[in-house]
């Protein structure tokens, strides 16, 4: 059983050449916690009873999913992190004089 397909620019995009090899080391660094999550998920239904198999043991089921979905956004980003920006980054202007709130002269002139 598959789940929905995640979107993906692949198909207007080429990839490259190390593609292979950041996707297996991005599963090598996710395994970890797809592992915790799928046992947290299997711990809260092997002694369920029949009666319980619905409402909050749905959300934690959930709960569980997000939780792996976070850390695999995190980790990817992370990922990118890694082999991004290269080189000092600039310093900003300083900002200039803040105006006066009224146009005109001091009040009551």
């Amino acid at each position: 059983m598959t789940g929905p397909d995640i979107p993906t620019r692949m198909g207007t995009m080429s990839p490259t050449p190390d593609r292979h090899a950041r996707i297996e080391a991005l599963l090598t660094q996710l395994r970890p916690a797809a592992e915790d999550a799928l046992r947290r998920m299997a711990e809260q239904l092997v002694d369920r009873p029949d009666t319980e198999l619905f409402g909050d043991i749905e959300y934690r089921l959930r709960d569980a999913a997000h939780d792996l979905a976070t850390t695999a956004h995190q980790t990817g980003l992370e990922a990118r992190k890694k082999g991004g920006t290269r080189g000092r980054a600039s310093c900003a202007r300083s900002a200039g004089r803040t105006p006066g709130s009224t146009p005109g002269g001091p009040a009551g002139s």
